[in-house]
């Protein structure tokens, strides 16, 4: 098998367009869960705990990686 090399910037544009995913992933599941925030299990009030924390550090790392929304 051969080897496949990929420059940095290729790689960090990998890196952001995962960061962006993840990112909308966790938006998209916060805002359900708020929607219904007087009637969560006890697992998404933890879940909707934890997408909040890591909504924070992803948002962080995207933009360190020079990744912006519009």
């Amino acid at each position: 098998m051969d080897k496949i090399e990929i420059d940095g910037e290729t790689a960090d544009r990998i890196v952001v367009c995962s960061l962006k995913e993840s990112i909308n992933y966790a938006r998209k599941n916060i805002a359900k869960y708020k929607k219904r925030k007087n009637k969560l299990n006890d697992w998404e009030k933890q879940e909707l705990t934890d997408l909040a924390i890591h909504l924070t550090h992803l948002e962080a790392v995207f933009e360190y990686y020079g990744g912006h929304f519009q």
